[in-house]
């Protein structure tokens, strides 16, 4: 599962294929939009899916619309015992390989509501080592393990330094977290609204 852009079919044979080992662990995908979703694995299972802010079966759904980002696997051998599954029958049988049938994807829910950045007067490749550096280091601190493929998707657009926060702040679940990772971004690297 290597870093680059791949059709999300691909991505998902990776899933299955790690379904088929009877893994344990966390599958990352950050989409060509740079939304995150996050796949929680156990014995081959697929226990839970947040995709953005949604969760469950709803995040399947919004997966189902990705045209394709980047993938990765994090191993969890050491947890104990299964968790909940939070997902409906067709949200796991279309994981589970139905993406690769000819019907129709999981029934849609409507588009989330994309979020509004701000203006880009300098662009973020010219963003120092220094900096990017703290924001790797805050977004780890936020993202956990998928933080690094978060920040090369965001950093490496044109535009501001603002609007690549903005942009990483949408891929937490919660309007205070986001608020939170905004603040100490901003803060450590003296930006003001």
């Amino acid at each position: 599962m290597a870093n680059e852009l791949r059709p999300l079919i691909e991505i998902l044979r990776d899933l299955r294929a790690l379904s088929q080992q009877k893994a344990s662990g966390f599958f990352f995908v950050v989409t060509e939009d740079n939304h995150s979703c996050t796949i929680r694995l156990h014995g081959g299972e697929v226990e839970d899916v947040v995709f953005s802010r949604h969760r469950g079966d709803e995040a399947v759904q919004l997966l189902a619309r990705v045209p394709g980002g980047r993938a990765r696997f994090q191993a969890d051998p050491g947890r104990s015992g299964p968790a909940a599954v939070s997902l409906g029958a067709a949200a796991q049988s279309w994981l589970a390989g139905g993406f690769e049938q000819p019907a129709p994807a999981p029934p849609l829910a409507p588009e989330p509501a994309a979020e509004t950045g701000t203006s880009a007067h300098a662009g973020v490749e010219c963003l120092t080592g220094r900096q990017r550096s703290i924001i790797e280091r805050i977004a780890l601190d936020h993202f956990g393990p998928i933080a690094d493929l978060l920040c090369e998707e965001a950093l490496g657009r044109p535009g501001s330094i603002d609007r690549a926060l903005v942009e990483l702040a949408s891929n937490l679940p919660a309007r205070d977290q986001e608020d939170s990772f905004l603040d100490e971004a901003r803060r450590a690297l003296g930006l003001y609204r």
